[in-house]
């Protein structure tokens, strides 16, 4: 049994209960987006939308995470941080049932939720924290590995969806039904603790983060991480087919393939790592294996193309919950989690934006994938760069404007366990 708040056992069922009902949200975060690309042509028809326009769609969310990002630490600060990831499953639900109204609804909607994600984003890690502490990475790591999941889930029920609905709008609509079940979740987990909104350092702005050395090196590693694993979501397949002479089938497979290393890595390495005084080893691994696929692409891609993808697979599956559990084991405190994984977020979604596009742009100029592959190289060693600094042992330090520390935290705020009336350690 895990101790309660008083000190007293409780029953394994309700320590367990926060941790179901942030992975059962997280299992909402990826699918309502992911299951619109296979339907797009569905959607241009029905709605008489150019495919230009329609292209437009699958970049909103990530421009909308990097946007919407810093917003939620303000939100958690005035709500607490599980109402606040209820209040991002509330616009995400809105937002979905919007997307029905017809075009504009098409765009509105979209734009809604996936502001909700991204708020439901950035507190997950820090509600995981307020719920179980210095214990928490291993919650964290099933949720990532949830939205990875819901990725896919998300992908492979579109056309089923559709058919079943009887509509691409219809289909896209029932994805509301998890997310109704998710906020169901979250609000009994809300009721359970009423926090207080916090002291002033718990509404620090999310840009006094990024004055530390350390809280910069794992957003940029955040960042660059992303980076590649949209370049690899969005151009792989292509790659494979043009280089590699592989079939649209099996190109496909394989960035499926690739991509779906990424449920049980995050399974596995944020407990593993988290327990490391240094995450230096896990940066490095994961550098290397995206890599060594990256330069098998460029020098070999015949000989071994399915290796080359499941390596860079790997290596993007193994970085981003790492990332995230750099996030939890740089920072002091619920508050300060929450700011951090904000940072990393707005500025790493925003970067990571911009990846697919440069590609692209390189291939049209030059007429092949060498080029892209080759600024992919570049990347990986600043990625490697930023990792090393960002897994050193040490801690985010915060200074705010004018100078001197932070304040110390109050009775009744979120301390390092995210219990009132605990501090930091």
């Amino acid at each position: 049994m895990t101790p309660s708040p008083s000190g007293r056992p409780r029953p394994w069922w309700r320590a367990l209960a926060p941790a179901a009902a942030l992975v059962l949200a997280a299992l909402c975060l990826r699918a309502p987006f992911s299951a619109v690309g296979p339907v797009l042509g569905e959607l241009g028809t029905e709605l008489s939308v150019s495919g230009a326009a329609l292209s437009v769609l699958p970049a909103l969310p990530l421009v909308c995470f990097g946007l919407v990002s810093p917003a939620a630490p303000a939100l958690a600060a005035r709500l607490g941080v599980q109402r606040a990831v209820l209040a991002g499953l509330v616009a995400l639900a809105a937002g979905i049932t919007l997307r029905a109204a017809g075009t504009w609804g098409l765009y509105a909607g979209t734009v809604l939720l996936t502001a909700g994600i991204a708020v439901a984003n950035v507190l997950v890690p820090a509600a995981a924290r307020a719920e179980y502490g210095d214990r928490s990475a291993a919650v964290v790591g099933a949720a990532v590995a949830s939205m990875g999941f819901s990725a896919s889930l998300g992908a492979g029920l579109a056309q089923p969806l559709a058919t079943a609905a009887g509509s691409a709008i219809a289909g896209l609509t029932l994805w509301v039904a998890p997310v109704l079940v998710a906020g169901t979740a979250m609000a009994l987990l809300g009721r359970r603790r009423s926090p207080a909104a916090g002291p002033p350092a718990s509404r620090l702005p999310v840009v006094t983060v990024l004055r530390d050395r350390v809280a910069l090196a794992v957003t940029a590693f955040f960042g660059l991480q992303s980076l590649s694993f949209y370049v690899m979501l969005t151009w792989l397949a292509d790659v494979l087919e043009d280089d590699a002479g592989t079939s649209p089938v099996t190109a496909g497979g394989l960035v499926a393939a690739a991509a779906a290393f990424g449920a049980p890595c995050a399974l596995v390495v944020p407990p593993l790592a988290a327990r490391a005084r240094s995450q230096v080893a896990w940066v490095a691994g994961a550098t290397l294996l995206s890599t060594v696929g990256i330069v098998g692409l460029l020098l070999a891609p015949t000989t071994a193309p399915a290796v080359w993808a499941v390596l860079w697979g790997l290596g993007t599956g193994t970085a981003f919950p790492l990332a995230m559990t750099l996030v939890l084991v740089r920072t002091r405190d619920v508050a300060q989690t929450g700011r951090l994984s904000a940072a990393a977020q707005s500025v790493g979604y925003l970067l990571a934006a911009t990846g697919p596009l440069a590609v692209g742009l390189l291939h049209d100029a030059t007429g092949g994938w060498r080029a892209g592959l080759v600024v992919l190289l570049v990347l990986q060693a600043l990625q490697l760069t930023a990792g090393v600094a960002a897994g050193r042992p040490g801690l985010v330090t915060e200074t705010p404007a004018g100078g001197g520390q932070p304040p110390a935290e109050a009775p009744g705020s979120l301390g390092r366990d995210g219990r009132a009336g605990r501090r930091a350690g």
